[in-house]
Formats: C-alpha cells, structure tokens, sequence
C-alpha cells in the first residue's frame, strides 16, 4: 500500500512547492535568449574579430565595426556572420529559461507568516 499512496502525496507536495511557477515563463525566457542571441551575435562576433586581430600582421585589419561586418559578409556570407552561434544559443536559451522559469514569480510575492491557506501575497 506505499506505492500509490506516496505517489499522491509526493505529487501533492511538489505541487504546492512549485505553484508558483509557470511554463510560460520557462518559454518567455528560452525565446528571449535565443532571440536577443541571434540579433546580437553579428555584433559579438565582430568584437572577437577585434580582440584577436590586435597587433598581428596574420589577421586581416578592419578600419571600423561596419568594415569588419561588410568584410565578414562578402568573404563568408550569412553563414559568415553567425559562425559559433550554436553554443551560444543554447547556453543564453538554456539559462534565461531557467533563470525565468524559476526565479520570475517569487520575485513578485513574498510570504505571510503564520497564515497557512494563502503562503504567498502580491506585493
């Protein structure tokens, strides 16, 4: 008689533990990184390009951000531009997610003491 009823319980436990969190959360967060990743990552790859091209003859110069872009675009292309995208997309997807899926709501309530049916108020 332990396994259906520590299923319920347990399920029952978890479920007031995480009511406060939602899924859409956890999907705001994942399309948010991966979006706000896409958009910008043009923009980080050229700082790289900045970064390891300081001082050496190996590497090609670039006079300005717009010259490095226009380069990158007519030597390699849209593919050029978004070269590495992939781990950084999942790691801002992965970690926005989280960050909201877990943290968004609890930062909107805080607890009643002493009050046992409502645990949680708006502030």
């Amino acid at each position: 008689m332990t396994g259906q009823g520590q299923s319920a319980s347990g399920s029952a436990a978890w479920s007031t533990v995480f009511r406060h969190v939602r899924y859409e959360n956890l999907v705001a967060g994942v399309s948010g990184g991966v979006l706000s990743n896409l958009a910008l990552h043009p923009l980080d790859l050229v700082k790289i390009r900045f970064a390891v091209s300081d001082g050496l003859e190996l590497r090609p110069k670039y006079k300005g951000i717009l010259h490095c872009l226009t380069t990158i675009w007519k030597l390699d292309g849209l593919r050029g531009l978004y070269q590495g995208v992939t781990p950084n997309v999942w790691g801002a997807g992965l970690s926005w997610g989280l960050y909201f899926f877990l943290s968004h709501d609890p930062l909107h309530y805080k607890p009643i003491m002493g009050n046992k049916n409502s645990p949680y108020v708006t502030v």
